[in-house]
Formats: C-alpha cells, structure tokens, sequence
C-alpha cells in the first residue's frame, strides 16, 4: 500500500511554489507546461528505497513553468521547489477539463503500479477483468500488467483517495496498451 503526502505550497506573487515536506530522493516528475491540480498525484518521494506518493493541496491549481529534474532519482531536502506555478488562463480551459478527470473530480483513477503491456483479460478467450458498470472492491483483479513475457495480476485497493467499493467508470487504457508506471488504467466512483 502505497502512502501519500501533500507537497506544501507558497504564494509567490502570481506562482504558486509547491515543496517538499520530507528528505527524500525525488522521481516520476512532471514535465513543464503540465496542468495540475488539487489531489493529484505528481510524484514520489523514495526513502529507504520506499515509494511516498506526492499530491497537490487541494485548493491549488496551475500550470508547470520550472524543467523536470535532470536526474530520474534528485536529491531533495525539507522545503525544496520541485514544482513552479502559474495561473491557469482562460485559453487553457479545455485542456484543464480533460485534466480534471485524473485529479479535480476527486482523483478516482487507478494507476499503472509498473511499465509494461496492460491486458483486460487473462487470455484472448476469456472475458475480461473487469468492465464499464462493474462494481470493484480491494483485491479485485482489474487486469494484468507484461513484463518480459512474465504477467503481474493489477487488482483494485483502496490505497489513497480510492474508495473501499467503487463502480467502473471507464477503461482508460486499451487492451495491449503500452503503459508507464503511473498512467492511469481505469476511472472510478464511489459505489
């Protein structure tokens, strides 16, 4: 089960600096030009080889003005800026409603928990995971994720803001999709 923390943020005239509240190596970091957010997920935090997942306060939005680290794993100390923001503008409205799905409208998005091939079904013949209507609980296999010709079972948990019962809302991720760590598999609301 993965945990989460809030970055903390600071008004810096019209940016907003989101920072780091813990020591940690910093990695998955968005890139510049990005929407976020309130509660979306932008990030770990690894201590000890653990994986901390970072959120936007709730009440912040903006867009990514500052570069992505250069290194995938940066070192990173108590109140450091790992996100600069600027205001969202009215031209950046569509593209903030598409983005809403993954994090304003309560963030109900099960992610990717590695980079592979993702499949809705245990094989061509048979029926798939789980579909648009169904209802999922924590343990419930949602799909498989190839690594290598080697298959990990995706189940549904309740880790983060992900309710206990939720009803399928929509696949996002084809079947045979190449997916990273992290991107989002299906969407979810609350049962």
């Amino acid at each position: 089960m993965t945990k989460y923390i809030e970055l903390k943020a600071v008004r810096d005239g019209q940016r907003t600096l989101l920072t780091v509240p813990e020591v940690g190596l910093f990695t998955r970091a968005l890139t510049r030009g990005s929407l976020v957010f309130g509660g979306q997920d932008v990030g770990h935090l690894l201590q000890l080889g653990s994986p901390i997942g970072l959120r936007v306060p709730a009440d912040i939005s903006g867009r990514i003005t500052n570069a992505q680290p250069e290194r995938v794993l940066a070192p990173v100390g108590f109140g450091d800026v790992l996100y600069e923001l600027e205001p969202i503008t009215a031209g950046d409205h569509s593209e903030a409603q598409e983005d809403a799905t993954d994090a304003a409208t309560g963030g109900l998005i099960l992610r990717s928990p590695h980079t592979g091939r993702f499949w809705h079904r245990p094989s061509p013949d048979e029926p798939a995971f789980c579909k648009v209507g169904d209802l999922v609980s924590p343990g419930a296999a949602i799909g498989l994720i190839e690594i290598m010709k080697t298959f990990t079972q995706v189940g549904y948990n309740d880790a983060g803001n992900l309710p206990s019962a939720a009803k399928v809302v929509k696949l996002l991720a084809a079947d045979g999709e190449d997916v990273t760590e992290g991107a989002p598999l299906i969407e979810v609301k609350p049962a």
